[in-house]
């Protein structure tokens, strides 16, 4: 008998700062991403250092949050057509009825204002409801028990990466800390898949927008105001960039 093939897991990664700041590796950064994980896709955590119980609960909440936003995506694109069929006999109804039935001082242009208002307001209102509809609902709870049925357990290889993040922090937030030592290179030889894994997810982080700024930053060596704020605050993590080089440059040639 032929048995299906199970699909890869997707493995979180929780890192912790020198101050116990948690980190938290994971591909669903981009839009949509939630939307890859299946019934038969295994979610797994990892962790160095234990992570404190109010960070995997901000992590949960910001993976929930992130559910609504691609469910609400998904459903809205796949019913789309039924929505704008919808919205445009609205539209059409309340022209005529405009037109035929109540006299308006400016013809035509009430009629164009009015109508565009109703067919505006129908596609808002029917797409809200499609958000509400039991197709999407089935898909926020399954993506949602998927999350929480992540468990995270102790790995030597986050523990190894830790220690390759402490030196990071420890040095000046400058591409010259990044060195591709003999800690980064142990990763790539005694965990190649995880290794990879996190290249990926950390590139996956540093290219938005906000980290992007911040890289340029950090090439010329020096941090403008807003970001050096952003990081002040914690809203940026230098380590991240210097983490993602650090690792790339140990890789095998």
């Amino acid at each position: 008998m032929q048995t299906g093939t199970l699909a890869p897991p997707v493995t979180l990664y929780h890192l912790a700062l020198c101050d116990g700041t948690s980190l938290f590796l994971h591909p669903f950064v981009t839009r949509g991403a939630l939307l890859q994980v299946t019934a038969s896709t295994p979610v797994e955590g990892l962790f160095g250092a234990e992570p404190r119980v109010e960070a995997l609960t901000h992590l949960r909440n910001e993976l929930y949050r992130r559910i609504e936003e691609d469910v609400r995506d998904w459903i809205n694109e796949k019913r789309f057509i039924p929505r704008f069929l919808i919205a445009s006999g609205v539209f059409l109804v309340v022209f005529f009825f405009l037109a035929l039935v109540v006299h308006t001082p400016i013809p035509l242009v009430d009629e164009l204002l009015g109508s565009t208002a109703a067919g505006v307001v129908a596609f808002l209102a029917v797409g809200r409801h499609f958000e509400r509809s039991r197709s999407a609902s089935r898909r926020r709870l399954s993506l949602r028990a998927k999350i929480d049925g992540a468990v995270f357990q102790e790995h030597p290889f986050v523990q190894r990466l830790e220690q390759v993040l402490r030196r990071l922090e420890r040095a000046e937030p400058t591409m010259d800390s990044v060195i591709g030592g003999e800690d980064s290179r142990f990763l790539w030889e005694e965990y190649p898949d995880h290794t990879a894994r996190v290249v990926e997810l950390l590139r996956l982080q540093i290219t938005g927008k906000p980290y992007r700024a911040l890289s340029r930053a950090m090439k010329q060596g020096e941090l403008p105001g807003n970001l050096a704020q952003a990081v002040e605050e914690g809203i940026l993590h230098p380590v991240m960039v210097l983490l993602y080089h650090e690792i790339r440059r140990a890789a095998p040639r």
